[in-house]
């Protein structure tokens, strides 16, 4: 029971990343337009699209803070986006596009459930298509210690 409502909870944590980030689009002041092809359902995006955000739970793991290991669980939730890009304008694009999923997610504590630890920046990777495909794509990850029950 616990693990089946500790991954409820990560589901919406889910949803409220999907609230920070929808709002990424150069008319909200961002560098891109990411935020206009958010999805919870990536599975069923057409490979040929060139433009696409969402936040997927990556994994699930013992917390690492030892007052919170018997009551909740370090969630790791992985942001993908994917926008449309030139070999010449590669490197400018995914530092656009990580920029603004970091603006996005910036001082947004109140979108999150109460009783979830407003997740933490963890890392960046670029997800390179080849060459010539015209987009490029990053993940981002952030980590939460979510409650069990």
């Amino acid at each position: 029971m616990g693990g089946a409502a500790c991954l409820a909870r990560a589901r919406g944590s889910s949803a409220a990343f999907g609230d920070c980030l929808r709002r990424i689009s150069t008319t909200n002041g961002y560098l891109t337009d990411a935020g206009t092809s958010w999805t919870t359902e990536p599975q069923q995006v057409d490979a040929a699209a060139t433009a696409v955000l969402t936040a997927v739970i990556d994994k699930q793991q013992r917390a690492t803070d030892a007052a919170l290991v018997r009551t909740h669980r370090l969630t790791t939730v992985a942001v993908i986006g994917k926008v449309p890009a030139s070999l010449e304008n590669y490197q400018q694009r995914l530092d656009d596009l990580v920029t603004d999923i970091e603006a996005a997610m910036d001082e947004q504590q109140q979108a999150f459930p109460s009783g979830l630890q407003y997740p933490v920046y963890v890392a960046m990777e670029p997800l390179s298509p080849d060459p010539g495909a015209g987009w490029m794509g990053v993940a981002v990850t952030y980590q939460s210690h979510i409650p069990k029950k």
